[in-house]
This record gives C-alpha cells, structure tokens and sequence, in this order.
C-alpha cells in the first residue's frame, strides 16, 4: 500500500535532519515513490519553512551553528587547504582582521608557525592566545562573550573594530547556497564580519565544502569589492550560478 503524504513527509525531515543534505535520487529508493512525488513533497515542506529546496535534492534548516570544536573536526584537509591558500597572499609584516571560527583557526595556526612581525586584530579568544606571543601588535576587540565561539560580538566589538584598519581580513561564513549565497546564524555575526571586510585593503571570506548548501536566519550583506571568497572544492552547480550572476569573486583553493 501507498505511503500516505504525512508519512512520506515524516521519514523526508527525519532524513534531512541526520545529514546535511539529501537528493531526490536517495528518497525515491527510500520511499519507494516517483521523483515527481517526491519532488512536490519537497516543494510543500520548504513552502512550510521545514527545510531547504535545492536543485536536486533537499537541505536541512539550521538555527544554530555547531559549537566551534566540532566544526574544527568536520573537513579539516578541506579546511587546511583554504588556510594555505590564503597564508600565500600574506606577507610578513602584514595588519590582519581575524574573525572567529574553526576555518580561520587552522589559518591562524599556520600564520603563527610561518609569518612573522605581524599586527593582529580578532574577536576570537582562542586565535588571541595563539598569536600573541608571536605578533608585534595584538588588538582582542571587546564586547559580549559567546562561550559556544569563545569570541566576543555585539556593539561593544562593533565600536572597537570601527577604530581599526588593516591590510587584510579573513572571515568565516555560516553557510554558501544558490538560495542566499552567504549567510550567517546571527545579525551580530553578520554585521561584525561585514565591518572587518570594509575595514581592510584585502577581504577573504572562508568556506569549506561543509558549509555549502547550507542557509542561515542571516542573509550577509553585498561584500565589498576588494573581497575574495575561497572555497576547498568547486561549490555545487546552483552555487557556482549564483556567485556568477552576483559576480563574487572567488577561488578554489
């Protein structure tokens, strides 16, 4: 006998809230229905807010980011990769913005181990002690404590950042989609990521091809022109459109 839709609907939630992302392929052998079926099944849950419709598949709604640890184990080479791509378009002696987060930690590692002379201004406690035995100037911009980030946001950040420019910053991302492109899981995130781009000659937006797919509360605002997103692996095909027609500049590391 025929799944009733409620119990389609049920087990497709209770697929995409195990993993990021599931295609139509996957729930058609699960669900022993129609690609047709299962894709208008898709379309209704996304018109209710339950979870994401991408091409090809579907992706779960995230409220919230993990906490930075367990972000830090998911991709780690991915994540490696992007850090030494951006390591080599910074020079000894260089200011750097650094946002908080499990991509700009593993850059943060490798400007500690190989650069030199550096003035360093974070939001993120954990990169701060990494750095500031080995930087000339470190700057730790003050403001309200997440313990889940162990990195300072709110307006208090905001005000502190506002009084300092550099030549480069390196900011994370909460999610990459051809929905919203960038997006993030807070207003202050956003908004405190934002000002380090516009505060800096050179922007790089970190990431990793566990944040594709991925669609946060926050969409991220227009980034300046001088920003570069770097990315581990080529971004599926609905997010390669959207940077295109958006014309975000990016690289692969």
């Amino acid at each position: 006998m025929p799944m009733l839709p409620a119990e389609r609907h049920a087990i497709i939630l209770k697929e995409v809230a195990q993993q990021p992302a599931i295609s139509i392929r996957a729930l058609t052998e699960k669900l022993g229905a129609s690609r047709e079926t299962i894709r208008k099944d898709i379309e209704q849950l996304a018109g209710e807010n339950k979870l994401n419709k991408v091409r090809g598949g579907a992706t779960q709604i995230r409220t919230e980011e993990p906490a930075v640890e367990m972000r830090a184990a998911t991709n780690p080479k991915g994540k490696a990769r992007i850090a030494q791509h951006v390591l080599d378009k910074i020079p000894n002696g260089a200011s750097v913005i650094i946002d908080n987060g499990s991509t700009t930690l593993a850059f943060a590692r490798l400007l500690r181990e190989f650069r030199t002379d550096l003035s360093v201004c974070t939001n993120d406690l954990t990169i701060a002690e990494l750095l500031g035995p080995v930087t000339r100037e470190l700057t730790i911009l003050g403001g309200r404590l997440d313990v889940k980030e162990n990195a300072t946001f709110g307006s208090a950040a905001i005000e502190n950042l506002s009084r300092f420019r550099a030549e480069f910053a390196v900011i994370g991302a909460g999610g990459l989609s051809g929905k919203a492109l960038f997006t993030d899981f807070s207003r202050d995130a956003a908004d405190l990521r934002h000002l380090m781009l516009e505060h800096a000659e050179h922007g790089f937006v970190l990431a990793d091809s566990s944040k594709f797919s991925v669609v946060g509360q926050v969409v991220m605002r227009r980034f300046p022109a001088s920003t570069t997103a770097v990315l581990d692996t080529e971004p599926p095909a609905e997010v390669m459109a959207a940077l295109l027609e958006k014309a975000v500049a990016f690289e692969i590391a």
